[in-house]
């Protein structure tokens, strides 16, 4: 892959993905720069979706980055550098196709879906945003066996709800956009005024400690998988792991508040983290 392209991808991620970021420097040097590519690769459709760029149409920014992607995959021709990495990467580590696809088609979802009926609604939208991902990475990685790929897709699953929890303000606020699925927000009388007027009320937090706690359960699904790795991934992926898992305790220790300040982990909590991984693994 070509430097200049590893270098763009590095500082897309260090820029958008602090705690991703942090994580990525910890893999072996063909891993971190196959990581760049890939998240380079999904954030740019995401940005797309979420701050599209002004007077742009994000309908016809997507599809012409899908078509330039799938055109750049089959004939390697492409003015894209992040795409033409991508190529070598989805190459390199027998990546298919389809799953790349599976996420873009996610990013055009979000131009015109804006709620969530249930839980399983929420989690067909996260197969194509979060899951594949990981599907994605488990090829770049390495695996011992097959059970790798349900682990790493609940981990995907598990770090896209906690973002939707951190960022219900600015999802409402900013995008119109309500990721709490709809039954769930009726069954603890949740409305949408009160994520409206960012109230954080008894029904609220309520709703937050159910979503946190199934978040959880997606983590500890997840943690069996790390061993079917390369061992060279496996502390990266636990401190990506772990670092994500932390927004759920610091959301908890504002007392599921998302409203007034932003779930944001600590570097000193980062640093300890870090050294509680290198002891541990």
């Amino acid at each position: 892959m070509k430097a200049a392209a590893i270098e763009k991808a590095r500082r897309i991620e260090k820029r958008h993905g602090t705690s991703y970021y942090l994580a990525t420097l910890f893999l072996p040097r063909e891993y971190r720069e196959a990581v760049f590519i890939l998240y380079a690769f999904v954030r740019i459709p995401d940005e797309i979706v979420d701050n599209p760029a002004a007077g742009s149409d994000p309908a016809v920014e997507l599809d012409n980055w899908k078509h330039d992607w799938i055109q750049c995959y089959d004939t390697g021709e492409t003015k894209r550098s992040i795409l033409e990495a991508t190529r070598e990467v989805f190459l390199r580590y027998h990546i298919p196709l389809p799953v790349s696809i599976e996420f873009i088609d996610a990013m055009l979802l979000d131009l015109t879906k804006t709620r969530y009926t249930t839980y399983e609604e929420l989690q067909s939208y996260m197969r194509g945003s979060a899951q594949v991902v990981g599907v994605m990475l488990t090829y770049i990685f390495g695996y011992r066996d097959e059970r790798a790929f349900p682990r790493a897709e609940a981990l995907g699953e598990a770090m896209q709800l906690t973002n939707f929890l951190r960022d219900v303000r600015e999802d409402y606020d900013e995008r119109g956009r309500i990721y709490l699925p709809q039954s769930e927000m009726t069954k603890h009388g949740v409305t949408e005024d009160m994520i409206k007027h960012h109230a954080t009320t008894p029904e609220f937090i309520a709703l937050m400690k159910q979503e946190i706690a199934r978040a959880r359960r997606l983590y500890t699904e997840a943690e069996p998988g790390v061993a079917l790795l390369s061992p060279k991934a496996r502390r990266a992926v636990i401190l990506a792991s772990r670092f994500y898992a932390a927004i759920l305790d610091q959301i908890e220790r504002q007392h599921y508040n998302v409203f007034t300040k932003r779930a944001r982990v600590s570097k000193l909590r980062k640093c300890l983290i870090i050294l509680r991984t290198y002891v541990n693994n």
